[in-house]
C-alpha cells in the first residue's frame, strides 16, 4: 500500500512527460503495468498526451481499455456487455458535464457554470478507476484535469492567458459511473431516459386507426379515465402518438363546485391557455337571421373547411379540446380530421420540390375583427433538416404544420408561381378520401386533437325547430353547442415521463 501511495503521489505531482516518454501504469500493488496483465488494457498503447498516468484504487479486476488522444479519450466500460461500451469521449464534453456537487447542484440539480467556461484544450492530468457510491453502479473513474474552468466576461487575463477569476480550483476532481457512461454518452440511452419513443409522432390514414375487432384505436372512457392513472398515460400517449383522441361519456353539467368537465380534464392534461376568446369559449351558431354581427366562421351554420385554429398567433396553442354539450334537432354538422404530418410525409416521398418549397416560403395570417388585429407569418411546413433523429432516407423531423385557409392574408404579389403549384399538391393530399375521418359528435363527447398537425373541419348543418316551434336548447339558444379550450404540450409530456417512471412501463 506504500508503493502505492508513492506512486499515486508521483503521478499527481507530474504536471507532464518528455515526448520520448509514456504515461506508466500501475496496477493495485503500485509495480507497472505490464502488457500481459490481466486485470486490463490500458494506456500502454496510448498515444503521449502530456497526461501523468493511471492508476487502479482497488484490487479487483477492471477489465476496461482507456486510449488517450489529443482531444479525447476512447474508453470500454468496466463490465458493459452492450455496444455502448465503446466509447469516445471529447475531453470538453467530459469537463462541461462532470456530475460533482461543485458543478451540479445537489438539490435543484441545476448546472452551476457554462459550457463557455471550459477550456478548448483542457486535458486530464490523472485518472483512476474507484469504487462508485451511485446507486446501481459499480466503479467510477476519477478524472483530475489539468486547469480550472474560465470566466470569459471578467476582462481580466492571468497566467496561460486564462482570467485570474477562474472557477474551481487547479486539480479540480470529477468522478464519473459506468452507469453515468451509459447514460449521458449513448444516445439511446437519453432518448430512454427522457421516454422520448414514447412522443414519437406517428403518421396515420383513416384505415391505421381502426383496431383489428374494427373497433377504434382512439376511444376512451370518462369513468376510467377519472380513476385509472394508467389510462390518462395511455390517453396521453396517444395523443402525442396520433394527435386525436376521443372520451366518451363526459357529463354534460358543471359539477358540485360549478367547474365544466371540460377544463377538469384540460387540467389533468396541461395548463388551460388564454386567448381572446378566454379559458373556455362556446361554439353555438349564431344564423344571420339573428340580426348578431359574426365574430367568427366557426360561429355560423356554413360550412368551415379544413383548417388550424389561431395561426395569426406568433405561437398557436398545441392541443384543442372540444366538448358537445348539446346536439339535437339538427342535420349535418359532421366533423372531420386530416394527419398534416402523413400528407407532409406523402409529399416528400412524391415531390421533394414541392415540400422543400412549403418549408421555405412564409404564409400570411390575420385576424382582423372585433376589435383585435392580429397577423403572423408561419411556413406551411415546419421542418429541422438538421434533424439527427429522422431515420436514413426517410423525411426531416416536422415539428409543426401550418394550414388555415380561412385565415389567410393575402400573398406576396411577388410570391413564385411554384409555390401555389406545391401549395396544390398539399391540399389534394388532403382531400383523399383515406386520409379523412369522418364523424357525428353525440352529446358528452370530448375530442383532444393537435392543433399544429391534425387539421379540423365540420360540414355544413341546419337547425331544425320542434313541431311546437319551441327551442330545444334549455337556454334558449342553439342546437349545436360545443365547449372548448386549449392546452399547450410541455406539461402533457413531463406527464407522460413522471407516469411511465412510477408505473415502470418500458
Amino acid at each position: 500500500m506504500q508503493a502505492l501511495s508513492w506512486q499515486l503521489s508521483r503521478l499527481v505531482g507530474l504536471r507532464g512527460l518528455a515526448s520520448s516518454a509514456r504515461a506508466q501504469t500501475v496496477t493495485p500493488s503500485g509495480l507497472p503495468l505490464s502488457k500481459d496483465t490481466p486485470i486490463r488494457k490500458s494506456f500502454a498503447d496510448s498515444k503521449n498526451t502530456g497526461v501523468a498516468g493511471f492508476a487502479s484504487l482497488t484490487s479487483d479486476p477492471i477489465p476496461a481499455s482507456i486510449d488517450l488522444q489529443d482531444s479525447h479519450l476512447a474508453l470500454t466500460l468496466p463490465n458493459s456487455p452492450s455496444p455502448s461500451g465503446s466509447l469516445t469521449v471529447p475531453y470538453v464534453w467530459l469537463r462541461d458535464s462532470c456530475p460533482c456537487p461543485s458543478c451540479v447542484h445537489p438539490e435543484t440539480r441545476q448546472k452551476l457554470h457554462r459550457t463557455t467556461d471550459v477550456p478548448l484544450d483542457i486535458k486530464p492530468k490523472r485518472l483512476a478507476w474507484v469504487h462508485s457510491t451511485d446507486k446501481g453502479a459499480r466503479w467510477e473513474l476519477e478524472v483530475e484535469w489539468d486547469r480550472p474552468l474560465w470566466k470569459h466576461d471578467t476582462g481580466s487575463m492571468g497566467i496561460e492567458g486564462y482570467p485570474q477569476d477562474v472557477i474551481g480550483d487547479h486539480g479540480h476532481k470529477s468522478r464519473y459511473s459506468d452507469k453515468w457512461f451509459q447514460t449521458w454518452v449513448d444516445q439511446n440511452k437519453v432518448r430512454e431516459r427522457y421516454h422520448e419513443d414514447a412522443l414519437e409522432m406517428v403518421p396515420w390514414l383513416r384505415q391505421g386507426l381502426i383496431n383489428p375487432n374494427g373497433g377504434s384505436k382512439l376511444n376512451h372512457s370518462w369513468k376510467e379515465l377519472n380513476t385509472n392513472k394508467r389510462a390518462l398515460l395511455d390517453v396521453l400517449t396517444q395523443l402525442t402518438k396520433y394527435g386525436i383522441v376521443f372520451i366518451r361519456g363526459v357529463p354534460t353539467t358543471k359539477d358540485k363546485t360549478g367547474e365544466w368537465e371540460v377544463e377538469k380534464i384540460a387540467s389533468t392534461f396541461s395548463q388551460v391557455r388564454e386567448t381572446m376568446w378566454g379559458k373556455m369559449w362556446d361554439v353555438k351558431s349564431v344564423p344571420s337571421r339573428r340580426g348578431i354581427p359574426g365574430r367568427n366562421v366557426a360561429f355560423t351554420e356554413m360550412d368551415l373547411d379544413l383548417h388550424m385554429d389561431l395561426l395569426y398567433f406568433e405561437t398557436p396553442p398545441r392541443y384543442q379540446l372540444i366538448h358537445c354539450m348539446r346536439n339535437r334537432n339538427v342535420s349535418g354538422g359532421q366533423s372531420l380530421l386530416v394527419d398534416g404530418l402523413q400528407a407532409a410525409h406523402t409529399l416528400w416521398k412524391e415531390d421533394r420540390e414541392a415540400f422543400d418549397l412549403l418549408a421555405s416560403t412564409d404564409v400570411g395570417f390575420h385576424y382582423d375583427n372585433d376589435g383585435h388585429r392580429l397577423a403572423w407569418k408561419h411556413k406551411t411546413i415546419v421542418a429541422d433538416p438538421y434533424s439527427t433523429s429522422s431515420p436514413p432516407f426517410s423525411p426531416p423531423k416536422i415539428t409543426a404544420l401550418n394550414y388555415g385557409p380561412p385565415f389567410q392574408s393575402p400573398f406576396p404579389a411577388s410570391t413564385p408561381p411554384e409555390f401555389y403549384a406545391a401549395f396544390q399538391k398539399f391540399a389534394a393530399l388532403l382531400r383523399r378520401p383515406e386520409a379523412r375521418l369522418e364523424f357525428l359528435l353525440q352529446e358528452g363527447d370530448l375530442i383532444v386533437f393537435d392543433n399544429r398537425r391534425v387539421l379540423h373541419a365540420r360540414k355544413a348543418f341546419t337547425e331544425h325547430q320542434p313541431a311546437d316551434g319551441a327551442s330545444s336548447g334549455e337556454d334558449g339558444e342553439s342546437n349545436r353547442w360545443l365547449k372548448g379550450c386549449y392546452v399547450e404540450p410541455d406539461t402533457v409530456h413531463d406527464k407522460i415521463r413522471v407516469f411511465r417512471k412510477e408505473l415502470k412501463v418500458a
